[in-house]
């Protein structure tokens, strides 16, 4: 599903060079559901955004899904991105002043769909994380845990090939977190491949995986006992 052979992103200014990621290699089989974790600075935020297709890197290769995206052009990366990847944010990211069923659409709107089938595709999104019945209503007018799950659903509407997750329980309370865990490990065990970054410790021994990253590399890489549901 996704492969990272010798990644470098070197970060320049006039002054002083920065090595975000340093020969950093990682293979993700297609249905794991790996986590990432280390300390802040370590090159978690750099992998998500390579990985997302958000930046370009300095040297290395990476395939995703069986292609070379290494140097793809900017409207090829977008279009990858938009067909094969879901993004969920800890900080949910949706446009206050959509409602839910419009904010699920966004992504769909970018692929030239036919409004009938961004209907079915969004109800059932909304659906899947039970709030089809809330889809009138605006980002504002629900709970954090909700507004994550409005965010899941955007992510899913697509059908994308993996999810990438950026601390996905960060802003809410322990009881959330654990529903919006549940519901990621649901569509993991639908088969659904599933990249999170976090800084709980629980958290990361709830996946296939837990990968420690510091300064830039690969420190461990290890299996979890306790698999994700």
């Amino acid at each position: 599903m996704l492969k990272m052979n010798q990644i470098n992103k070197v970060f320049r200014t006039e002054v002083v060079e920065t090595h975000a990621l340093r020969n950093f290699s990682l293979h993700v089989q297609e249905g794991e559901f790996v986590t990432i974790t280390g300390p802040s600075g370590c090159g978690k935020t750099t992998f998500l955004n390579l990985a997302g297709l958000l930046e370009t890197f300095t040297s290395g290769q990476y395939v995703l899904d069986g292609e070379d995206v290494s140097r793809l052009g900017d409207y090829q990366r977008a279009k990858v991105r938009n067909e094969k990847i879901g993004f969920i944010f800890q900080s949910f990211n949706l446009m206050p002043d959509l409602n839910l069923f419009d904010n699920v659409d966004v992504p769909l709107r970018y692929r030239g769909m036919r409004a009938a089938e961004r209907k079915l595709r969004i109800e059932k999104a909304l659906d899947s994380v039970g709030l089809l019945s809330r889809k009138n209503h605006l980002p504002s007018q629900l709970s954090g845990g909700q507004q994550q799950r409005v965010a899941i659903a955007r992510a899913l509407v697509g059908e994308p090939r993996f999810l990438l997750a950026d601390e996905p329980t960060g802003n809410l309370d322990s009881n959330t977190a654990s529903g919006v865990m549940e519901l990621l490990h649901e569509i993991n065990a639908a088969g659904t491949t599933i990249i999170m970054v976090t800084h709980d410790p629980s958290l990361a021994t709830q996946s296939h995986r837990n990968v420690h990253i510091l300064d830039g590399q690969v420190q461990s890489d290890n299996t979890n006992h306790v698999k994700a549901a």
